[in-house]
């Protein structure tokens, strides 16, 4: 009995220890399964990041394409509307002499009426004298003559004019069809840029990604400068001229050149241009600021499309973020020649132009060094 006890009492003392040790051992089993846990919501969150950017390019391609159909659609409109214009000026000419025409032979109806019930046949057999007679005859075929060809007039009128009017009809229907056609592509244009809205609000939910997106951007930025430094030394002699405002229209400078707190990162990052925009700018015409060569014309996630002028003397202008090219590389341009239109492609969150001025390759303030100036 006693060794019984004594057996319990070491049993009820190793007791505690055992469960401690188990307790460790769930805990470490857990933690192992917290950090597998947290390694697999990383990579499930850097998949759904590039998900993201790839849909963001994917709805811009869509937007684009969109734009460019509705560019297409509006031209149609205003075509037909001029068509419908002309016809019925067409019309209105046709209507007037047919009604012309019909009111003289009905004219001439009230004057056979008045003349009486003997016929003109009967008249002329009544004239004894030959010659008048003839006379008569000669004026009578001249005057059915005049008659039959009034009526086959009024008629090949009558029918030209319910041509015209049939043609009217199917223009108007022409007309309404790309109307009611306009508004769904507009319609899905709102629909598309809304969901790019909001997958660039998902983007800038997690400031370490958006923040790798700015890193990116500048990144690009400083590859561009020693591309467009070495394209900019082989013509050393500026050719510009004086600048132009290459948004007109819209003088509005949304962002300045410099660092600037970056409203969603709450950190400075350098800006390296300035963002002009204003009301209604998107698809706006954007204009080279002076004349010189295109030797940039393409699309990166970061500047979207976007189009970089040799100057000549090293200074080189950058234009960004555009809906639409108008020019290639090669190109000549003069200042104020139309370039691009206004856009919201690569990282940006709103129709506007990013608009850089580069001395042998290095960022300087457009405004501030005096190559363009606010009106």
């Amino acid at each position: 009995m006693k060794k019984l006890i004594c057996f319990m009492l070491v049993v009820s003392m190793l007791l505690p220890t055992f469960s401690i040790a188990a307790t460790k051992e769930e805990q470490l089993k857990n933690t192992k399964q917290q950090i597998t846990d947290t390694k697999n919501q990383i990579k499930q969150n850097e998949k759904e990041q590039k998900n993201v950017l790839g849909e963001i390019n994917n709805l811009e391609t869509s937007i684009n394409t969109t734009e460019n159909e509705i560019e297409s659609t509006r031209k149609q409109i205003s075509t037909v509307e001029g068509n419908i214009k002309n016809t019925e000026a067409d019309i209105q000419v046709k209507q007037a002499e047919y009604d012309k025409n019909y009111e003289l032979r009905k004219d001439r109806m009230v004057a056979y009426y008045k003349v009486g019930s003997v016929s003109l046949e009967e008249s002329v057999s009544k004239i004894d004298n030959e010659p008048d007679r003839m006379y008569m005859e000669k004026a009578i075929e001249k005057v059915v003559a005049y008659d039959t060809e009034l009526i086959n007039m009024l008629e090949r009128q009558r029918i030209a004019l319910e041509e015209k009017k049939a043609q009217l009809d199917e223009q108007k229907q022409n007309l309404a069809s790309l109307k009611e056609s306009l508004e769904v592509k507009l319609a899905a244009l709102n629909t598309t840029k809304e969901k790019r809205k909001n997958y660039l609000s998902v983007l800038e939910t997690n400031h370490e990604e958006l923040e790798k997106s700015v890193d990116k951007m500048n990144a690009e930025a400083d590859k561009l400068t020693k591309e467009i430094a070495a394209a900019a030394a082989k013509n050393t002699k500026y050719v510009g001229g004086k600048m132009v405002w290459p948004l007109p229209g819209a003088y509005t400078i949304t962002s300045p050149f410099g660092n600037r707190l970056h409203p969603v990162l709450k950190v400075y990052k350098l800006h390296t241009g300035v963002d002009i925009a204003g009301a209604g700018v998107n698809g706006k015409p954007v204009v080279a600021a002076a004349a010189g060569t295109v030797i940039v014309a393409q699309y990166n996630s970061a500047y979207g499309n976007y189009v970089v002028i040799d100057h000549g003397g090293g200074i080189t202008t950058l234009y960004a973020h555009s809906s639409k090219l108008e020019v290639k590389v090669g190109d000549k341009v003069k200042a104020g020649q139309e370039i691009m239109k206004v856009g919201t492609t690569g990282y940006s969150t709103g129709p506007h132009l990013h608009f850089e001025v580069r001395e042998n390759g290095k960022y300087v303030d457009p405004i501030g060094k005096g190559y363009i100036k606010v009106n």
